[in-house]
């Protein structure tokens, strides 16, 4: 009997098949339109809430109107006691927020400018002018029927004049309906809202209000 030592090795491989891992780094998109005052509300919470969760955002520019024609939404200016309701909660809120508040009216002024420039912007400047936007429109500082305002904006807070004026507008539109047409996708019918991604479908967060539950879930998904 010959030995085991002795014997010939199969050394024929089966081949299997293989397997990609996703590797999904955690971070929030952030979509927002400057015809929003809950938007308003929650970029001034952003920067705080960063801090605070230690947790990548994203703002991406989008184009709200559009967004409600393709989820089916309606303005909550279509129902009167909805919109009386919600007057009075954006009052609350920038209250409970220590934040000036004055509201507009949406539907005369057109917001387009403003975002044409946030999307040519990068990370940190993109926030930058957001804020300031957000900040000048929605405490009253800027009447946004005035041709020039979005360079009375830049002028107070002493940004570049070119951010009001990007250059190359087309394609720049392009992935503002891009962003549009993502969002929805995902699941968005409103603004703000807010996608986490964790795992393999971003979780939908939709409001100002929705940021606690938010964070909480940024919380629980970093436990070991």
């Amino acid at each position: 009997m010959p030995s085991p030592l002795n014997r010939p090795i199969n050394l024929t491989l089966k081949t299997l098949p293989l397997r990609t891992a996703t590797i999904v780094f955690m971070h929030i998109d952030f979509y927002y339109d400057f015809v929003s005052p809950f938007s308003y509300l929650a970029a001034c919470r952003v920067p705080e809430f960063t801090n605070q969760h230690e947790i990548d955002i994203h703002w991406k520019p989008f184009l709200l109107p559009q967004l409600i024609k393709m989820s089916g939404n309606t303005p909550p200016s279509s129902v009167r006691r909805k919109a009386l309701y919600l007057y009075h909660d954006l009052n609350r809120w920038a209250e409970h927020l220590d934040v000036p508040f004055k509201m507009q009216n949406p539907s005369f002024f057109d917001a387009r400018p403003a975002l044409l420039g946030a999307q040519a912007l990068d990370a940190d400047d993109r926030i930058t002018f957001s804020l300031a936007v957000f900040k000048d429109l929605w405490s009253g500082n800027i009447q946004p029927d005035h041709p020039q305002w979005l360079d009375k904006i830049m002028a107070d807070h002493k940004l570049p004049i070119g951010w009001a004026s990007p250059t190359h507008p087309e394609p720049l539109m392009d992935a503002l309906k891009d962003n549009t047409t993502t969002a929805y996708r995902l699941g968005a019918f409103g603004a703000p809202s807010f996608f986490f991604h964790h795992g393999e479908k971003p979780e939908l967060y939709w409001g100002v209000d929705r940021m606690d539950f938010l964070g909480r879930a940024i919380d629980k998904a970093k436990r070991p």
